[in-house]
């Protein structure tokens, strides 16, 4: 390594060619080329099959959809969690995988099973099986107007279209539109009168609108397709098809019997934006698309298009992705600026400026190298990308300090020339610089591969660090040395009074540090070291009392940050079954004082607080996008859900709106206006970006649904006693009724089978899909059905008549019972046991998810994650109900149990790593005595910002991890190279705290001055990247003190432990 280090002292062209070609290689090549997201995009390792089965009941879906799934799914290794959704008209089933790399073959065993499968119901169909991949959004584009729904719709399709043709923009989705259908409504009463059953109708249908090949003419002059047209394909066709001949020889028209409708399906759902009638068109990103420049070509074209709109009609685009990124982007860049500033300025005040610039001039080129490797192990530019780079600000320049210190401490105070000065400085310092990047790289390591359904995100920050870090190495031991070999005096003679200010300026610090040093450091240091174990007992004593604010409650434990969203969601869910037009009158409920606020807070704040508002019923359009961005995928419906409403308050952005009203300020105000709306289930507000799940969420499985009832009755009432919970809801919602038919014996006599019922009765109330045609680029089923008004009514199923194959009609009553009986909304299945889930949210002003789960739920040991206290009590007075966490709890748990794990092995091969340059077993115990007391800093920081951890306070604190060993070490190999030569410990300790004070103090400052423009900032865009930041800039700020004091009295400490074992051993021998 010497002569490589010689090498480049010798040969400063190289190392400036090294140093170009990094900074524009990184810079102006690689980094625009860079993918830009949101957020990265999880592995959900998740497979998903869905079967529709349009009319049939939850229970029905479970018993012969779901069930039958399970089973024969039961023989595949890979599946760590099989979960069942039985729906309204739907099965649904998903499979979350243990070994993410071999999902495509199981994919490929689970598509070879469901192929196998041919018990499924009659009128269900195909199955779907898909690998569940999240897509990113770059925005939505918005048509609205009053006017029909074709026009919107046509106007909608053409945008659309006009949308796909731009470069960046390939997968769009229309929302707000219906699919088109002819319908031909039958009445009974026709029926009867023309001795007609649908079955008829339908065999003529077919065979008056047929298009069909009747194969190939070859003839002399060449070969001729012969197909006979015939297919309708609009009302006014279909109403011309003979039905039959009548007995005056005149013929029975469709039109005669039946009113024909060229519309579209019915589906009870449609959006409002700011109360007028709309349509969305959502562009999401595929492959490698840019969201970035996705998002641009939107906004122009969406500009553009605004001056060729047609009358009353009009188009917006909202929820833009890529303005969210820019936005929180450029926030991390001007803090990225301010803290390269502020290093800069703290170098100069301690380091001549030369060396304070190439020292500074490391971050350049550290980052250039690694955005150069970035795209090449897929690393994009994201928040947390982003954000990782101001993390390791000032942690990258910590080896460069290390160097250009010590080599200028030998120029100065040993009097060596430049070149023996950069070699020898550099080398003596060479050993603690590599190890202390290794282990710092080795505490980054965890983080690449941690457990949970969110520990896919969290490899972002590890594989932005550890590039960085690599080459920070290279830079200080290559390109800073030749730089350093050739740094004098140049900007005192090239700037002579500004020189000689800073001069004195630099003189008046080192002097001040070194008065304190002397007078009170190392003074301080040498008394404890006299009274070390009493010194050992009090930082003991400080971080048991430090902890227990974290296990008191003082300091606020929270899973996952609040991510602050620029959208406000109101959603509202009514008992299932109820008519549109009730959930359309509570959503105007909603809009109305939404739309009120909006005018309220826009005049009288002095910026625009509140720019749209979105309005769907029907659906919950806005919940289920966000939902599809957290870990656990999108939420389940069934196809049909007119009691669903939701109102979304669009705000402007969070910069222009900055110390006004924020997301939850609007919350707030809607839940006082708004109150308790009589006859809704469950009301909830909600403006979070992404989301681990639920604070609290209870999984209860068993195969009793009056047992797993009166669990979660008693589960509600126990978490509805702790302060700060809200939102409390389960996953058992009643269902529509079902009207079930059961044959009476009766239906013998006619030779009536239930088959023959059900089918008949599915034609007439369901429909019955005569054709399916392409007409442009809409495929349109024709459904024959009864009329409306008839399907609508109880005694047109009483009074139907059941025709046999020998034409007798029976009115249903006399061959069937029908009986009404509730329904279940949906039946949740968890490895073949039904399941009702509980989940709530809590405010963690007035309480935290961990302090209520510590009171009912084991936090460890043998029965981790079982029910204990109250809630055992309650699950005790109904056997044969199972528990588990689920949502974030579930994820809390296996994550964090992961990092300790992780965690404690990096930590072990930092003891091995640090044991070779130490050679000792004991040594290194002193460097890692450090890291606990980074821990109390953290902790005592979030107690100082008043600010919740996290698990990002975790991995923050795994990130200073390495800059308290870094430091510790260097501390360590200087007093072992006293000891070398023959100095007494203590002394040499002492020695070492005082020659090594500037760098350790100036390596921590930088790391804080690096992050403070972030622990300073208020802005909503980056609060939830705090607790990171907390942990490492107040960390290492404590972490000095015990590094400079701690790290020395417990070298004398495990240097008498070494002393006294060896008096033993002599004693033994």
């Amino acid at each position: 390594m010497r002569g490589i280090v010689t090498w480049f002292v010798k040969n400063s062209v190289p190392a400036n060619l090294f140093m170009f070609f990094l900074i524009f290689g990184g810079f102006f090549v690689s980094y625009p080329t860079m993918k830009s997201e949101f957020f990265p995009i999880p592995d959900l390792s998740t497979i998903t099959i869905s079967v529709p089965y349009p009319g049939a009941s939850a229970k029905e879906v479970e018993s012969s959809i779901s069930s039958k799934i399970e089973d024969r799914l039961q023989g595949i290794s890979n599946i760590k969690k099989l979960r069942s959704y039985s729906l309204e008209g739907a099965g649904l089933v998903t499979i979350q995988v243990f070994d993410s790399g071999e999902i495509d073959t199981t994919l490929d065993d689970v598509k070879t099973i469901m192929d196998g499968i041919s018990t499924f119901p009659q009128n269900s169909e195909a199955p779907v099986v898909s690998k569940l991949e999240p897509t990113e959004k770059v925005l939505d584009v918005i048509v609205y107007g009053d006017v029909d729904e074709r026009v919107l719709l046509n106007i909608t399709k053409q945008v659309n279209k006009e949308m796909k043709e731009l470069s960046e923009v390939s997968f769009t989705e229309i929302n707000g539109d219906r699919d088109k259908e002819i319908t031909i409504e039958v009445s009974e009463k026709n029926l009867e009168k023309y001795n007609l059953s649908f079955d008829q109708i339908t065999m003529a249908i077919n065979a008056g609108s047929i298009d069909l090949p009747g194969g190939l003419l070859s003839s002399k002059s060449g070969d001729l397709l012969i197909r006979t047209v015939g297919q309708s394909y609009n009302a006014n066709e279909y109403e011309n098809i003979v039905i039959k001949g009548q007995p005056d020889g005149s013929q029975l028209l469709l039109k005669d019997i039946a009113t024909i409708t060229d519309g579209f399906i019915d589906v009870e759902s449609y959006y409002r934006w700011d109360g007028v009638q709309a349509m969305f068109i959502s562009a999401n990103l595929v492959g490698d698309q840019d969201v970035l420049v996705a998002a641009e070509q939107l906004r122009k074209y969406v500009k553009s298009k605004q001056l060729d709109m047609p009358p009353n009609v009009s188009i917006d685009y909202w929820y833009d992705q890529a303005r969210y990124l820019q936005d929180r982007i450029n926030l991390l860049y001007r803090n990225f600026a301010i803290g390269i500033v502020l290093v800069l300025l703290l170098l100069t005040m301690f380091l001549r400026p030369s060396v304070a610039f190439w020292v500074s001039m490391g971050i350049p080129i550290s980052f250039g190298g690694a955005l150069i490797i970035l795209p090449l192990i897929g690393v994009t530019v994201n928040v947390l990308s982003a954000f990782m780079f101001i993390v390791v600000l000032g942690i990258v320049v910590d080896d460069a300090i290390i160097v250009g210190e010590n080599v200028f401490r030998r120029r100065v105070k040993l009097k060596e020339n430049n070149m023996d000065s950069t070699i020898k400085g550099t080398m003596e310092v060479l050993i603690p610089v590599f190890f202390g990047v290794l282990t710092t790289i080795v505490v980054f390591a965890p983080m690449l591969d941690l457990a949970g359904q969110t520990g896919d995100i969290w490899k972002v920050f590890p594989l932005t660090a550890i590039p960085i870090l690599v080459f920070s190495l290279i830079e200080s031991t290559t390109i800073l040395p030749a730089h350093l070999y050739h740094a004098g005096e140049w900007f005192q003679t090239s700037f002579v009074g500004f020189g000689k200010k800073l001069k004195a300026i630099r003189n008046y610090c080192s002097k001040r540090l070194y008065l304190f040093v002397d007078n009170f450091w190392v003074p301080l240091v040498k008394k404890s070291i006299i009274s070390r174990y009493v010194t050992i007992s009090v930082f003991i004593g400080m971080m048991i009392m430090t902890l227990s604010l974290l296990a008191g409650g003082l300091v606020k434990w929270q899973f996952f940050p609040v991510l602050e969203s620029e959208e406000v969601g109101i959603v509202f869910e009514l008992p299932e079954g109820s008519p549109i037009e009730k959930t359309q009158a509570i959503t105007e409920i909603i809009e109305s004082e939404a739309l009120q606020l909006k005018q309220e807070l826009n005049t009288n704040e002095p910026e625009i607080i509140i720019s749209h508002v979105l309005t769907t019923v029907g659906k919950h359009y806005f919940a289920n996008s966000e939902s599809e961005n957290s870990p656990s995928g999108g939420s389940i419906t069934s196809s049909s859900t007119p009691h669903l409403g939701e109102v979304v308050v669009v705000l402007t952005p969070a910069d222009s709106r900055w110390g006004l009203t924020g997301a939850y300020d609007v919350i707030d105000k809607l839940r006082s206006r708004i109150g308790t709306i009589p006859g809704v289930e469950r009301l909830n507000y909600s403006a979070n970006i992404f989301t681990a799940g639920k604070s609290i969420h209870f999984e209860f499985s068993g195969d009793s649904f009056e047992k797993l009832n009166q669990v979660v009755a008693d589960t509600r009432v126990l978490l509805s006693s702790f302060a700060g919970v809200y939102d409390l809801a389960d996953t058992d919602t009643k269902g529509k009724n079902e009207l079930q038919i059961e044959l009476l014996p009766s239906a013998e006599v006619y030779g009536i089978t239930a088959m023959d019922i059900a089918r008949q009765v599915r034609q007439a109330f369901f429909g019955e899909e005569v054709q399916r045609i392409q007409r442009a680029d809409d495929d349109i089923k024709v459904m024959l059905k009864l009329p409306k008004d008839e399907r609508d009514s109880l005694v047109t199923l009483e009074n139907m008549r059941i025709r046999t194959a020998q034409g007798i009609k029976v009115p249903l009553y006399a061959v069937a019972n029908v009986k009404e009986v509730e329904g279940k909304a949906t039946i949740v299945r968890v490895d073949g046991k039904r399941v009702i889930e509980v989940t709530s949210d809590v405010d963690v002003s007035k309480n935290t998810s961990s302090m209520i789960l510590q009171t009912i739920v084991w936090p460890g040991g043998p029965f981790e994650g079982q029910p204990m206290g109250k809630l055992k009590k309650a699950m005790d007075k109904t056997p044969g109900v199972d528990f588990a966490l689920a949502g974030e709890p579930a994820e809390q748990g296996e994550q964090l149990d992961d990092i300790l794990l992780k965690f404690s092995i990096a930590i072990f091969v930092i003891y091995v790593l640090l044991a070779i340059p130490l050679k000792s077993y004991f040594k290194p115990l002193i460097v890692l005595s450090a890291i606990p007391f980074g821990v109390v800093g953290a902790i005592l920081g979030h107690l100082l910002f008043n600010q919740p951890m996290s698990v990002l306070s975790l991995l923050g604190v795994i990130a200073l991890s390495g800059v308290v060993v870094n430091d510790s070490l260097l501390l360590v190999v200087f007093v072992n190279r006293a000891k070398e030569k023959g100095v007494e410990t203590k002394k040499a300790v002492l020695d070492a705290v005082r020659t090594r004070f500037r760098p350790v103090v100036l390596t921590s400052m930088t790391t804080f001055l690096g992050i403070v423009p972030l622990l300073l900032n208020q802005s909503t865009q980056v609060l939830f990247l705090k607790p990171m930041a907390i942990s490492l800039g107040v960390g290492i700020l404590f972490a000095t003190s015990i590094i400079l004091l701690l790290v020395p009295v417990a070298y004398v400490v495990i240097d008498d432990f070494i002393l006294l074992l060896e008096r033993l051993f002599k004693k033994a021998n």
